[in-house]
């Protein structure tokens, strides 16, 4: 059984950071979950139950008995198995550029792997490496919300702001659902095609190709609701896809499964909360 309590970060980190997920589970037994790829950060914060991330291409992007971890953007699923015991935390989605401030890192660096809390290196993260043991020492849920407030506005107060063009062309994939073209991208931000390909791998960690394909697909996701009635092919269309059968490509690239046979669990549940 889980129990989930959902907050809102306050002021400005509404912009950029999802709302706030604490979960409290008992879990009697080892278990599995898939995980879809998403085009955030996904920042857990978390005590008690460790997890195992396991990334289907190598060991090398995963993680062991973890409980506090950050998972860059990926262009694949991951599976994760968590042990046997009681397992709580809070769970944040991030926009990419705001985490590689959170983090202090370029966010690129932990595309298609998981960092542990603990691992962050750099005195300047030493709060961050201490939300484990403030949230779980907190009275209720309200209070670790209101810490995780504190702890974010700090660090983007300390850090700077990412390029405005790159900014720029971030908000424009996703405003467009992954439709605008690489082209108009690198035109807008004034740089060349191989240049804006370069940023996005550095700073973000994937191609513009991957990431729009990527917003494409989520916004698919979204829709799935709809295909018991209109149909997949009416999906793939509404998605902004050439057709159903690329529509089925992404959904096995990014979630491991053809969309008809993908859990809901893993469409409608938070990423990662055990």
């Amino acid at each position: 059984m889980i129990d989930y309590t959902v907050g809102a970060p306050g002021g400005a980190l509404r912009r950029a950071v999802g709302p706030y997920v604490g979960y409290a589970e008992r879990v009697p037994t080892p278990l599995a979950r898939r995980e879809v790829a998403v085009s955030r950060c996904v920042l857990v914060i978390g005590w008690g139950a460790p997890l195992d991330v396991r990334d289907p291409r190598g060991p090398s992007g995963g993680a062991t008995a973890v409980t506090s971890f950050a998972a860059g953007l990926s262009d694949s699923y991951v599976d994760t198995l968590t042990a046997a015991g009681v397992a709580e935390g809070i769970q944040v989605m991030l926009d990419p550029l705001v985490a590689a401030r959170i983090l202090g890192r370029p966010f690129g660096e932990v595309a298609n792997r998981v960092v542990a809390v603990p691992d962050l290196d750099g005195h300047a993260l030493r709060d961050v490496r201490a939300l484990p043991s403030r949230l779980a020492a907190a009275t209720d849920w309200p209070a670790r919300f209101a810490l995780l407030d504190r702890a974010f506005t700090a660090r983007l107060a300390d850090t700077p702001p990412p390029d405005a063009r790159l900014s720029a062309a971030w908000r424009r994939l996703r405003a467009t659902a992954g439709a605008a073209p690489v082209a108009a991208l690198a035109a807008e931000t004034g740089w060349t095609r191989r240049h804006l390909g370069a940023v996005f791998r550095r700073e973000l960690g994937l191609p513009p190709k991957v990431l729009a394909r990527l917003i494409r697909f989520e916004r698919a996701h979204r829709l799935s609701s709809r295909a018991a009635t209109a149909g997949w092919a009416a999906v793939a269309a509404d998605a902004g896809y050439y057709d159903q059968a690329h529509l089925i490509r992404d959904f096995r690239t990014f979630t491991g499964s053809t969309p008809t046979r993908l859990p809901a669990a893993a469409i409608d549940g938070p990423a990662y909360a055990t």
